[in-house]
């Protein structure tokens, strides 16, 4: 699995409604590890694909530019992070 983070500069309180518009245009349980934070300067998207490959296509896509304009956000700064070796989820 591979994670990279998008990040989305402007209005926070705008780009988190955004997010929320683009999470629900996605088929349900398309993703795997999906977490969003605001910043000081936006919001910032941590995100995993299968492999670099596909997190590299996926993001210069097209599919991905028009997923992101129909939910009224800007164009991210994308950064490619590395492979995750492991991880866990704690929901207490």
């Amino acid at each position: 699995m591979y994670m990279g983070v998008y990040h989305f500069t402007g209005d926070t309180a705008q780009l988190l409604e955004g997010h929320q518009r683009m999470l629900e245009l996605l088929p349900p349980g398309v993703l795997k590890i999906h977490i969003c934070l605001a910043t000081e300067s936006g919001i910032s998207v941590y995100d995993t694909c299968p492999d670099r490959e596909v997190f590299d296509r996926f993001s210069q896509g097209s599919g991905f530019a028009e997923l992101v304009a129909a939910a009224g956000l800007p164009a991210p700064t994308v950064v490619p992070l590395g492979t995750v070796d492991s991880y866990e989820v704690h929901t207490t």
